[in-house]
């Protein structure tokens, strides 16, 4: 295959720069891999989605080009009470909306108000949850939202009161939850007014065209604070589901960038020169629905869990560098203790089924896998699907859905066992345990619920201690492993081409992309 492939790649590279020097050098071209399902901030809960806000968009503070830290975004600086726990943001005075109006710390103040509101159906209302009395609102125990942990001082002070410090509450703010809205549009508008024709937005670029399933067309905000900063002059997002289709796509020259690559071509794409790999604070699992008579047993899931044998599945199947799953958190949380907390024991898999009352797996149902079509998603199904059978003798179907299709099953609990994953937003144990929680029902796909796992979140939130803090997670996530509500695989790398021309595109753990730090190299 080397030889065959790789001059075929040499004339493909040659083409695509033929092709790249007769167009537009301000146009970026980048394969996002899935239709978003929103491209409201305040509503977006996947990495595709996140990508496409984070253009458009921008909070008070923002991800580093290339570094695991913030910087000034709409708020050009702040200030940090001694014992951790108020943040005093300072916003730009020529910081504007695309129509023209200032940025606010009132649209920051609404924005908050609406991430946490039950009404609007964030996913991501958790996020807030680290603010004073954020954690009783989400619960209802609080209705009024002025007792909320923030507050527009005036139109250029919003200061926050967290519950007690977080260390990782700026990487928090620089999240599309926390950016800000305006009240007006929405209330005008309703859930259309992220449409082209109604937006109304703050970020380095403004959208221009948003074609279902064909592209996004994205073009420079000339009335952007920092625009003298901003390269490009236009961004096309187009969402290939298929990593084949993309695959030829970038090498015909209509994309400059892509990050999902076919998972069995990887291997031969890592000696390409435009391969770049950054291993991901990310976690690739199965999440079984609790409420399912036959998952609710603990037991039953375990079994299924301990029947994986991870190591042939990253090796033999994958085999493109991913670490198994050793546990639900992935590596790399300064202080954390890490232990081994799930291994591959078919024979302890096979008691635990026999003791849930499926001996040999006799009288177990035949339950579905759901996965969103990728060929990568669909080889791990069919190798868990193998597994499963051999172990403990039950069968298992598969069924693909469209991206879209997927999200929205798997958050209205449509499912037996779904596919998914996550790439943390910080490197901090909470990140990975939001969806874990009883009271966070929008998030809590797997609708488990446990009282100490509850109790430990809740005194975590507010524990001063930060070694303490990380005690109180290690306990967490022993809980979490042992009742095995999602099924850890392994932990993701991300892969990507690059072409040759395109500089100040990073690639970080968290798979966070600011385009407006991209230039084209002469």
């Amino acid at each position: 295959m080397k030889k065959i492939f790789f001059p075929f790649l040499a004339l493909l590279i040659v083409f695509s720069a033929r092709l790249h020097a007769a167009e537009t050098q301000n146009v970026f071209r980048f394969d996002n891999s899935a239709e978003p399902q929103s491209l409201d901030p305040q509503i977006v809960a996947t990495v595709d989605a996140t990508t496409t806000v984070m253009q458009i968009f921008e909070g008070l503070v923002m991800p580093a080009p290339k570094e695991m830290k913030v910087v000034p975004g709409i708020a050009e600086k702040w200030e940090i009470s001694p014992n951790g726990k108020i943040y005093t943001f300072h916003l730009r005075k020529d910081a504007k909306w695309s129509d023209g109006k200032p940025v606010t710390a009132y649209d920051f103040e609404y924005a908050w108000e609406r991430a946490l509101n039950p009404k609007t159906g964030s996913q991501q209302s958790m996020r807030l949850q680290y603010v004073k009395n954020g954690k009783d609102y989400l619960a209802g125990k609080i209705k009024d939202p002025k007792l909320l942990g923030f507050k527009a001082v005036d139109p250029l002070t919003f200061r926050v009161e967290l519950a007690a410090p977080f260390p990782p509450f700026l990487e928090l703010a620089s999240m599309p939850t926390l950016y800000p809205a305006r009240k007006d549009i929405i209330e005008k508008f309703g859930d259309s007014w992220v449409r082209p024709e109604h937006i109304v937005s703050n970020g380095a670029f403004l959208l221009k065209e948003w074609k279902p399933f064909e592209k996004i067309i994205l073009i420079k905000n000339p009335g952007y604070w920092d625009v003298k900063n901003v390269f490009l002059d236009q961004i096309l997002i187009y969402p290939v589901e298929d990593s084949e289709t993309g695959l030829k796509r970038y090498f015909s020259g209509e994309m400059d960038f892509i990050d999902g690559l076919p998972m069995v071509k990887i291997p031969t794409l890592m000696q390409h020169p435009d391969f770049r790999s950054v291993p991901l604070f990310g976690l690739a699992f199965y999440v079984f629905n609790t409420k399912n008579p036959t998952l609710k047993d603990p037991r039953v899931r375990k079994a299924l869990s301990l029947a994986i044998d991870r190591n042939t599945l990253v090796k033999n199947v994958l085999r493109t560098g991913e670490l198994p799953a050793t546990g639900y958190l992935p590596p790399g949380i300064p202080g954390y203790h890490y232990s081994k907390l799930i291994d591959y024991d078919p024979v302890q898999a096979k008691k635990l089924l026999a003791e849930a009352g499926y001996p040999d797996g006799k009288g177990f149902p035949s339950l579905t896998i759901t996965y969103n079509t990728m060929e990568r998603h669909k080889m791990v199904a069919e190798t868990i699907q193998q597994m499963w059978k051999k172990n403990l003798g039950i069968d298992i179907k598969m069924v693909n859905q469209e991206w879209k299709v997927h999200v929205a099953s798997v958050h209205n609990h449509s499912f037996e066992i779904a596919r998914f994953g996550g790439v943390g937003e910080y490197v901090y144990p909470p990140t990975f345990f939001y969806d874990l929680v009883t009271e966070n029902v929008t998030a809590n796909t797997s609708q488990w619920s446990n009282t100490e796992f509850d109790k430990l979140e809740k005194a975590s939130d507010v524990e001063p201690n930060l070694e303490k803090r990380l005690r109180m997670y290690e306990q967490m996530e022993k809980i979490a492993m042992n009742e095995m509500p999602e099924m850890p695989l392994f932990y993701n790398t991300l892969y990507t081409l690059t072409k040759p021309h395109i500089q100040g595109l990073y690639l970080k753990p968290t798979q966070t992309y600011i385009f407006k730090y991209i230039r084209f190299k002469k």
